[in-house]
């Protein structure tokens, strides 16, 4: 009963989160649908160690060839679907060579199966996979060969968990670079969370290969040591399907901006110039005010192009867009917190008059910027009040 709930617990969980995203609309969210594939793929895996388990080592000697595949699948997958959260422009021919080894792998492993006889293969299982856990193999004999192509199979999983990992966090930190460059407010934006999820799959992998260096044989004869991986991997795969249902594409926006103002600062708009009135939209106007301010509403105002704001920024004030935005609606928020007819306002107003998206954005912020809590912030200045 327990090795069954074992086996059976990461193969519910990853088909049920899977079927949920390639249940919807591609063209809706493909990012999304990608990450279905990815659970899905995931799911081929656990039926293969539940086929495993289950001492069905002639289904299993077949079924290790779909192994192979979606184990050496799973992240190309995962580093596609960041590619398609973070780039409107993803060309899906350019990064086929990514699912090159699972093909490869998946496919010698098969042939392979199909040459041995039915003795070689239980024997292949039972003593190459489970007494010798892959050690001492004879490269001389077949059920040795297929030996020798599943331990080298594990050498590119080990090597794709750390580039894909590394590939992963890199384009998270590229993207929250770039919507700081557009948004004032990131609440909802950043990708942050695709940090986490990598380290995640980072962590699932070790342990992947921690348990396989203690050996199938523990496990086998040991039916309660499956209850603590199947715990483990149930657990991370619930979180990746949760975190993946919440996110949402956000790429697209920049795009559209970009290609939305592309005229040229013209001849007589000169920098100081152009300094003076993005200062004058910012202190007299007060635009940042604007709940959802983006770099394209500045352009617009200014009649210039992003490319001239975004440089004149980060020059002339040494910040990025969303900073140089917030250091004004801090000062705002300063102000409201420092009176005494808003002292009877909430911070919800508050961070709503300052342009602030939240509350929580706006606590964030104002502890970036002044070190401390807004409410603290009043509490200590409350002397101050008119």
């Amino acid at each position: 009963m327990i090795q069954t709930i074992a086996l059976l617990s990461p193969i519910y969980i990853t088909l049920f989160w899977g079927i949920i995203f390639l249940l919807q609309k591609k063209s809706d969210n493909p990012a999304r649908w990608v990450l279905g594939l990815f659970l899905i793929f995931a799911c081929f895996l656990y039926v293969s160690h539940a086929i495993f388990f289950s001492r069905l080592y002639h289904l299993y000697a077949f079924f290790e060839s779909v192994y192979l595949y979606t184990g050496l699948t799973v992240y190309p997958l995962f580093y596609t679907y960041i590619l398609k959260l973070t780039t409107l422009r993803f060309k899906s021919r350019r990064y086929l060579f990514h699912f090159l080894p699972g093909i490869l792998f998946g496919i010698v492993s098969l042939l392979l199966t199909l040459i041995l006889s039915p003795e070689q293969r239980i024997f292949y299982v039972k003593h190459i996979l489970i007494d010798t856990n892959l050690k001492g193999i004879n490269f001389s004999t077949l059920p040795g060969i297929k030996g020798w192509v599943f331990l080298l199979s594990r050498i590119v999983f080990v090597i794709q968990t750390i580039v894909y990992l590394i590939l992963a966090i890199r384009l998270a930190n590229q993207h929250n670079k770039t919507i700081n460059h557009y948004f004032s407010n990131t609440e909802g934006k950043t990708m942050n969370w695709v940090r986490d999820v990598s380290i995640i799959a980072f962590v699932v992998s070790i342990a992947a290969i921690v348990f396989a260096l203690m050996g199938r044989s523990y496990f086998i004869h040991h039916n309660l040591s499956l209850l603590g991986p199947s715990v483990f991997f149930t657990t991370i795969f619930f979180l990746v399907g949760y975190k993946g249902n919440m996110q949402r594409q956000i790429f697209e926006p920049l795009y559209e901006q970009e290609e939305n103002n592309t005229n040229a600062e013209s001849e007589e708009s000169a920098e100081n110039d152009l300094k003076s009135r993005l200062l004058k939209l910012f202190e007299q106007d007060k635009i940042y005010q604007v709940n959802d301010l983006r770099i394209s509403t500045i352009c617009e105002s200014l009649l210039t192009n992003r490319t001239y704001i975004s440089k004149l920024i980060n020059d002339e004030f040494e910040m990025n867009f969303n900073e140089f935005v917030n250091k004004y609606r801090v000062e705002e928020a300063k102000q409201l917190l420092l009176s005494r007819e808003n002292n009877k306002f909430t911070m919800e107003y508050i961070a709503q008059q300052a342009g602030f998206g939240s509350v929580a954005s706006f606590s964030r912020v104002f502890k970036e910027i002044e070190g401390t809590t807004p409410g603290k912030y009043r509490e200590k200045h409350s002397h101050k009040m008119d």
